[in-house]
């Protein structure tokens, strides 16, 4: 009896074990049961455009102004994709920071209450959000009521920043757990913002693959990096880390799809999203949502038991207003066509799903109004003082007989840019070289508002880009400029600089016009020739970086890949120059001898 006992004991106390084991595989592998849909919505590099704007896109076989993005607008969206879609997940892959007067005005407020009511379900960090420092990330933070991750961003112990977010997160979303890592950009963030020193930045794909593991141990099997790595590290980390599925994206600004070349749209890439094998041999999947809201990610995600994707169905769409379509008359003057075309461009609109007619969202436009009509007040506000007048705009485009020196709020404004990066990150920047056309207005004395500094430098979408360049490349660009401007090309494409002059003539061809050219050696403190073999680091404007303007050179070093854009915007730029210096004058030289 007692034999039978004990066996009658052990029996169930192996059966409860057993019970007990199953149930613990179960909790701790219940995202592997069986076939899974996940809906993606996903933003990134919003960049503080907050309000609509206009573009040009080709519909139904015109060239037509629309209105575009705005996070009203994305909010509608996402709303729509939330109604429409089961298991959710809308993302936002950082740099929500830094590129307009509501940045400068609001420090973040604006746009973390836009974000909040928009309610993305995670954000990552993306280098902007440093680039006024650890105290204003963290009041940015202290608003933003959205989850955030980042893994390889770690504050000290007693950093401001401390426990301001998690390396990750899980979800549950219809009953199945989804692991999702933040990831940031390394070396832009170290190098061109102000990251305090009190945090530490590991690598990306040793920290991706490090909480992988982490996430896999804990019985995850469907894990999303949220990625402000950029395109191109994030195929690597695809490539190289088993046990991603999806990866989206941030800080390349990437519009990926050819099937937006209907649109009149360049995309970076063929493919919405980049599908890549792990090592493994797994399918990977990389996207990214282009730039300043102008475009919502969308995907659905069919997952296998394991864990795998089996099938994605991408759905990304251009998001445009319904009520406003202009053309050009035979004048060449803005018209809105009449209903009739309207109709018929919005029926060509609602055929087709990579783009999306959508009205603004009204409580995110309520919200938008009251930061508007504070922008409308505050950018009245002084920023500091102009001591005399500083020529510039259209009219002093180029050095002539009646302003020999040119357009000295050019060569100010690269000064500007100059000094921010000198004092910004590793400050390795030699000198700054900047287009006329850039710089719209002669600054007069007097005070200098916030809404005077976008009327000097209104193109909100011109960000700092640096470049390595040889002392040879840097004449064959302003032969090319210069150029540019005496056979038809526009003015505006004269350069200034600043660590950077140049002399240079009239007379001549491609080539033979630049005779001297001098750099500003800041060790030594002097002036000293360039030197044609020596690699420098040159910063330029986004817009002449790929070529416009008849920067040619400069579109070629851009397609090799070998700049950066900060991403910074010059505007911003020269008004904290302003602010730090109170008052600003002529400067002594506009750095151009041209021989008109």
């Amino acid at each position: 009896m007692k034999k039978l006992l004990l066996l009658g004991l052990t029996l169930a106390l192996f059966s409860a074990a057993n019970l007990e084991a199953k149930t613990s595989r179960k909790a701790n592998s219940q995202s592997s049961s069986g076939a899974f849909e996940l809906n993606v919505a996903h933003i990134n590099d919003h960049h503080s455009h907050l309000e609509e704007e206009k573009m040009p896109l080709k519909l139904n076989g015109k060239t037509v102004t629309v209105h575009i993005g705005g996070l009203p607008r994305v909010a509608q969206a996402i709303k729509n994709f939330r109604q429409s879609n089961k298991n959710t997940l809308v993302l936002h892959a950082g740099d929500a920071l830094t590129g307009t007067l509501y940045y400068t005005l609001f420090e973040g407020k604006a746009d973390a209450e836009l974000m909040n009511a928009i309610n993305f379900d995670v954000f990552t960090l993306g280098n902007h959000e440093f680039d006024d420092g650890n105290k204003l990330l963290k009041s940015f933070l202290d608003v933003l009521k959205i989850p955030v991750v980042s893994a390889n961003v770690v504050p000290d112990k007693g950093s401001i920043l401390e426990g301001k977010w998690k390396p990750y997160m899980i979800k549950n979303i219809g009953g199945q757990n989804i692991g999702i890592i933040g990831i940031d950009v390394v070396k832009k963030t170290k190098e061109s913002s102000s990251p305090g020193d009190d945090i530490k930045f590991l690598d990306e794909i040793e920290t991706a693959r490090k909480y992988v593991n982490e996430l896999q141990s804990k019985g995850i099997n469907k894990i999303i990096l949220l990625s402000h790595a950029g395109y191109e590290k994030n195929v690597e980390i695809g490539q190289k880390v088993d046990g991603v599925d999806l990866i989206i994206t941030g800080d390349t600004h990437y519009l990926l799809g050819k099937e937006f070349e209907q649109f009149g749209l360049v995309p970076e890439a063929d493919s919405y999203p980049k599908k890549v094998n792990s090592p493994n041999g797994n399918p990977v999947y990389i996207a990214e949502a282009w730039n300043y809201s102008y475009l919502l990610g969308q995907m659905k995600a069919k997952f296998d038991k394991n864990g795998v994707i089996t099938e994605l169905i991408p759905t990304p769409k251009v998001l445009i207003g319904d009520d406003f379509f202009e053309v050009k008359n035979a004048e060449g003057k803005g018209v809105q066509l009449d209903q009739k075309e309207k109709n018929e461009i919005l029926s060509s609109i609602k055929n087709n799903k990579n783009i999306a007619a959508i009205k603004n969202d009204s409580a995110l436009a309520k919200l938008l109004e009251r930061y508007q009509k504070e922008k409308t007040e505050l950018g009245k506000r002084t920023v500091g003082k102009i001591t005399e007048e500083i020529p510039g705009g259209s009219d002093n485009r180029v050095p002539n007989e009646h302003n020999k020196d040119g357009s000295f709020a050019t060569t100010l404004v690269a000064e500007s840019v100059l000094h921010k990066l000198r004092n910004t990150g590793t400050g390795n920047v030699d000198f700054v070289i900047v287009n006329a056309g850039n710089v719209r207005i002669t600054l007069n004395p007097g005070v200098f508002t916030y809404d005077l500094a976008y009327s000097l430098l209104p193109f909100t979408s011109n960000t700092v880009f640096i470049t390595d360049i040889t002392g040879a490349e840097v004449k064959q660009t302003l032969e090319d400029a210069i150029d540019y401007v005496l056979n038809g090309g526009s003015t505006g494409a004269f350069p200034y600089g600043a660590g950077i002059r140049y002399e240079a003539t009239k007379e001549g061809k491609l080539g033979t016009r630049v005779k001297k050219i001098e750099v500003f050696d800041f060790k030594a403190n002097k002036w000293v020739p360039i030197d044609a073999k020596k690699s420098y680091m040159l910063a330029v404007n986004s817009y002449i970086a790929k070529g416009k303007d008849g920067y040619t050179t400069l579109g070629k070093i851009t397609a090799q890949k070998r700049g950066t854009d900060t991403h910074l915007s010059d505007t911003k730029i020269f008004i904290d120059y302003l602010k730090e210096k109170k008052e600003i004058g002529k400067p002594k030289s506009t750095n151009v001898i041209f021989k008109y």
